[in-house]
């Protein structure tokens, strides 16, 4: 199911770290200060930060990174960017994955 007809007023990018003609940043104190992100998708009005609505962070259940650096990326970009609202997607993964479901987390 594409997502672009169901949000015709936006841009949907995937890993895009832009924000106009420099690369995103956010001030993540707890993990090192500054540093480059790649949001997994964003949907939003390129050129401008007045209609960002959604930032996505994807990560299969079997990664065990820690999902505190997701949850600080999504804060962060709704705080600097004005994302209206984030989502953390852990897709089922491993043996028996197509018997669960994704688990979704908004923030």
């Amino acid at each position: 199911m594409p997502l672009e007809p169901r949000f015709p007023e936006y841009h949907i990018n995937v890993e895009y770290n832009r924000h106009g003609l420099h690369p995103k940043r956010l001030n993540l104190p707890a993990y090192g200060g500054e540093k480059l992100i790649l949001p997994d998708m964003v949907i939003h009005r390129q050129g401008h930060d007045e209609k960002n609505l959604l930032v996505i962070q994807i990560k299969k259940e079997t990664n065990s990174e820690s999902r505190e650096h997701d949850r600080a990326v999504i804060t962060g970009m709704k705080e600097t960017f004005g994302y209206r609202r984030g989502l953390l997607i852990d897709l089922p993964a491993g043996p028996g994955a197509a018997n669960r479901k994704a688990h979704l987390e908004w923030l």
